[in-house]
C-alpha cells in the first residue's frame, strides 16, 4: 500500500510543477511583448517628436531667411523709387566762382548778407584783381556776371580793392579815429562795457568808439533831429554777433544815420571796402571774407 501511495503522488506533483512552468512561460511571454510594446510606443513618439522638431526648426528656418529677403527687396524698391535731390549751390559761391575765373583768387564774402539769401542775387564788376569793385544786386532773375543788363539793378552793397604803393599810403587812405582824440568829450553807454562819445557842432553829431584796432564812427544830422546813438548801439550788438576781419593795422567803419554805411580795412599794401545802406549787410558780408 505505500508503495502505490508514492506512485501517485510523484505524477501529481510533475503535473503540479509542469503546470506552473507554464504559467511561469507565459507571464515571462507577456511581460516582454509589454516591454517590446512599450519600446515601440517610445519609438514611435520619439519618432513622431523628432519629425515634428525638424519640421518646427524647417518652418523657422524658411521664415528666418526669407525676411532679410523681403527687407532687402522691400529697400530695393524703396532706394529705386526714391528719386535723387538736385544740390543747388548758393549764388553767391556761383558768382564767387565767376569773378575767382576772371579776377583770379581774391578775397570775396562767403555770404550775401541777405539774411536767407537770394536765388536771384546778382554781380557785376569793373577793374582787375588789383583794383575792383564788385556791385551786388538782386533784380527780377538770376542772370550771368556782368551782364549789360544788371546796370540797370541798384546795388545794395559793393565791395572795393585797392592796392597802393606801400603798406603806409594805405594806412593813410584809413580814416581812422584814435582814442586819444576823444578825451574830454560826453561819454554814452552803448551796452558791452563800451562807452562811445559825442562830438556836436554846426548841426551835426558824431559819436566815436574803439573795438581792438576797430574806429567806428556813426553821423546824424542834428538840424534834422537825429541822434546816432541808437544807431551805435544797434552797431554795438551787431560787432558781437559777427567778427569783423582783423586789419594789419587799421580799419574803421563809417555810419551814416540815414545813408551810406562802410568798412575800410587794411590789408598791407591792400585796401577792401564793403559799403551798402544796411548795417547788418555790409557787416555779414565782411565777416564771411574769404
Amino acid at each position: 500500500m505505500k508503495k502505490m501511495i508514492l506512485k501517485v503522488t510523484i505524477p501529481l506533483l510533475a503535473l503540479t510543477l509542469a503546470g506552473c512552468n507554464t504559467n511561469n512561460q507565459k507571464d515571462t511571454k507577456t511581460s516582454s511583448s509589454v516591454k517590446t510594446e512599450k519600446k515601440q510606443q517610445s519609438s514611435t513618439k520619439k519618432a513622431k517628436n523628432s519629425s515634428s522638431k525638424n519640421a518646427s526648426a524647417s518652418a523657422s528656418s524658411n521664415v528666418s531667411s526669407s525676411q532679410p529677403a523681403t527687407s532687402s527687396s522691400s529697400a530695393a524698391s524703396s532706394s529705386s523709387t526714391t528719386p535723387s535731390q538736385p544740390t543747388t549751390e548758393p549764388r553767391i559761391v556761383t558768382l564767387n566762382s565767376a569773378l575767382n575765373r576772371t579776377l583770379g583768387h581774391v578775397l570775396l564774402p562767403q555770404k550775401d548778407g541777405l539774411g536767407q539769401g537770394s536765388d536771384k542775387l546778382n554781380a557785376r564788376y569793373t577793374g582787375n584783381s588789383a583794383n575792383f569793385t564788385v556791385y551786388y544786386s538782386v533784380g527780377n532773375s538770376a542772370k550771368p556776371l556782368n551782364d549789360p543788363s544788371l546796370q540797370n539793378e541798384t546795388p545794395y552793397a559793393t565791395l572795393t580793392k585797392k592796392t597802393y604803393g606801400s603798406a603806409a599810403q594805405a594806412q593813410a587812405a584809413i580814416n581812422y579815429h584814435p582814442a586819444s582824440d576823444q578825451q574830454g568829450l560826453p561819454s554814452v553807454d552803448l551796452g558791452h562795457n563800451i562807452q562811445g562819445y559825442v562830438d556836436s557842432g554846426a548841426g551835426q553829431r558824431y559819436l566815436y568808439w574803439n573795438e581792438g584796432k576797430w574806429s567806428l564812427a556813426v553821423h546824424a544830422a542834428a538840424v534834422n533831429g537825429e541822434d546816432p546813438t541808437a544807431t551805435a548801439k544797434s552797431i554795438v550788438e551787431l560787432l558781437e554777433k559777427y567778427y569783423l576781419p582783423a586789419p594789419n593795422t587799421l580799419a574803421a567803419g563809417e555810419f551814416e544815420v540815414s545813408g551810406q554805411k562802410k568798412l575800410t580795412w587794411q590789408d598791407g599794401n591792400t585796401t577792401y571796402t564793403l559799403a551798402g545802406p544796411s548795417a547788418e549787410t555790409i557787416i555779414a558780408m565782411a565777416a564771411s571774407m574769404r
